[in-house]
């Protein structure tokens, strides 16, 4: 049997696709193994966000090659479509695999077997209309969450994002085809779907019917096992009255959004081609907490971007204590070739940079805290990812760390337990 070891960069899309791949090889009786440990196959997904993304690439590259001289590597994701010609250059790599094509990889390592050549399997990303199958095959580590792609590719061309070059144009999932996979995975265990994409809220305007992604969350709610629907990231000017409506009656929708800003001053926002003002934002988040009870917010926010002042940088720290934030991922501004931003004038040192994201993180840090003290005395649920030290220890509906101490009744990983949020212990809420 062989043995196959995966690695991934970058979001919760490339860890779908990491997770795909996976299964394909699981269900040619390949055998998995830890990235660390020698293999006779390496797959490295990449990422393409961050200069670093692609530097880590190729240093994962190099250390599947030290650890089995004789093992094919496999390199597929952002960095391999927009850079396949670089990647083919590194010593050791047989197949290179970009965004699309990946429901091929076994039969294209197979065909490894038979050549001594390198296959160059990247396709030009643009003349892609479809969405490619890859479906899950309950293979995930945690066996209560499963992340499940149902939109690829971004129209939106933001003068930083590198994205549209590297997915493509939109490209939704046929909601029967996102039910069955459903479906298959409450089967194997899980009973929280986190729906994730590139461009999550213009899902399925391409598709014959322009179905939407609240027509998607109806059609899961149908079915009776999973217990919960959470969505990856969505683009505040894309929340629909009808997704707040399902989000508002019914609680296997979680009250949680993941609604990137990336800049809390219109001028920034302006240079980096957002499709909004910040005043828009601000009444959106004031709309969406009227209607939805106890809603948890997550943003993302970029700091240094070119000509980013001090003092936007002063307005974007005012945003995000007025709106008050469960949790910002905030990251420094990095280049990325081919992109607008990329040779706009007055580049921001990293030093700069690098202050304003730990000012972003202090920010954050507290606006998780007063968030999780709120729900003090308030009804708290988790479903159960590990139980660990005498706790059962998951997330809340409202995506904060949850723990409940194991009593008489014996509950597994998948399951909800939940009673009330009575004190915080560090990142996690104590029910009781």
């Amino acid at each position: 049997m062989k043995s196959v070891a995966f690695t991934t960069l970058g979001c919760r899309v490339n860890q779908y696709d990491t997770d795909a791949m996976k299964g394909l090889f699981l269900q040619k009786n390949y055998e998995a193994v830890d990235f660390d440990e020698k293999a006779d196959i390496y797959v490295i997904n990449t990422c393409s966000v961050t200069n670093m993304g692609e530097k880590k690439s190729r240093q994962l590259i190099r250390k599947a090659k030290r650890q089995n001289e004789d093992a094919y590597i496999i390199v597929t994701g952002c960095y391999a479509q927009l850079a396949p010609d670089a990647i083919a250059a590194i010593d050791g790599v047989n197949l290179v695999i970009g965004t699309n094509n990946r429901g091929q990889i076994v039969e294209l390592v197979e065909q490894l077997d038979s050549t001594e050549r390198q296959i160059n399997a990247v396709r030009d990303i643009m003349k892609e209309s479809n969405f490619e199958e890859l479906p899950l095959f309950g293979n995930e580590s945690d066996k209560s969450r499963a992340f499940m792609k149902i939109q690829e590719g971004c129209n939106n061309y933001c003068s930083f994002c590198i994205i549209p070059y590297t997915r493509g144009k939109l490209k939704s999932r046929k909601i029967d085809d996102i039910v069955n996979e459903a479906k298959r995975l409450v089967e194997h265990g899980y009973h929280e779907v986190v729906l994730t994409g590139i461009h999550l809220g213009n899902y399925g305007v391409e598709l014959p019917g322009c179905p939407t992604l609240a027509d998607v969350v109806k059609a899961l709610l149908e079915i009776s096992e999973l217990y919960r629907i959470r969505f990856g990231s969505i683009e505040s000017v894309e929340v629909s009255d009808e997704l707040v409506e399902l989000m508002a009656t019914n609680k296997r929708v979680c009250p949680h959004l993941h609604l990137p800003l990336q800049a809390g001053s219109d001028h920034v926002l302006k240079l980096m081609k957002r499709h909004y003002h910040l005043q828009e934002y601000k009444d959106l988040i004031a709309h969406l907490r009227s209607k939805i009870k106890d809603l948890s917010i997550t943003t993302d926010i970029i700091a240094g971007f070119p000509q980013e002042t001090d003092q936007d940088f002063d307005e974007t720290m005012n945003t995000v204590r007025e709106i008050g934030f469960t949790h910002i991922h905030a990251f420094p501004y990095s280049k990325r070739e081919g992109t607008p931003a990329a040779i706009m004038d007055d580049q921001v040192p990293e030093a700069v940079k690098k202050t304003r994201v730990a000012l972003l993180n202090s920010l954050s840090q507290d606006g998780y805290n007063n968030y999780a003290n709120s729900r003090i005395g308030k009804t708290g649920e988790i479903l159960i990812e590990k139980i660990e030290d005498g706790y059962y220890m998951g997330l809340t509906n409202e995506y904060i760390h949850g723990k409940v101490k194991v009593g008489d009744t014996n509950y597994a990983v998948g399951e909800l337990v939940g009673g009330t949020v009575t004190a915080i212990d560090g990142e996690y809420v104590i029910i009781e």
